[in-house]
């Protein structure tokens, strides 16, 4: 079984945004409501093998909150196509890119809701709606897989576990 969590980086700091997308920061809103999902992380006893992060300051940011409340060491790797402006799918970024079995992508809008909505397209699953009706900053989603190999993953092999929001929490 295989097992991927999709996270939104933390609320973006527009107030000392000097007009470089990559270098914005994240806020201190943005720091609170990640460390809520990272709490959640915590809570559920949730490790990863792998993650893939995009190269931006935020994403870079927010995972720093999550790694403290993550109890094991995964391989880190930054990936230029899980920024927003990519146009690679997060699913075939996985299925390119992933070599072990529980793997976290740290990514933005609208890759993220847009990637799951064509994965999933016609899924019945509150989830999968909530996840693509509104992908909240420092918002999770995770699915798991019937199957050994990331090439091998597909919707009908997909259960989608869960999708939280910070306010969730």
């Amino acid at each position: 079984m295989l097992n991927l969590s999709l996270i939104r980086h933390a609320k973006s700091d527009w107030e000392n945004f000097d007009g470089d997308d990559m270098s914005r920061s994240i806020s201190v809103t943005g720091i609170r409501k990640t460390e809520k999902i990272s709490n959640f992380l915590r809570e559920k006893e949730m490790t990863f093998d792998e993650i893939f992060c995009s190269p931006s300051r935020r994403t870079k940011e927010t995972l720093k909150i999550l790694i403290k409340n993550i109890s094991n060491d995964p391989s880190i790797y930054y990936l230029d196509n899980l920024y927003h402006s990519s146009g690679i799918d997060i699913f075939d970024t996985v299925m390119l890119n992933a070599k072990k079995k529980k793997v976290l992508i740290v990514s933005h809008e609208p890759l993220l809701s847009c990637s799951i909505e064509n994965f999933f397209s016609g899924y019945d699953n509150q989830h999968y709606l909530r996840a693509i009706e509104e992908y909240a900053t420092s918002a999770l989603f995770d699915v798991s897989f019937k199957c050994d190999e990331w090439h091998e993953i597909e919707k009908s092999k997909a259960i989608i576990n869960f999708f939280v929001k910070p306010k969730d929490l």
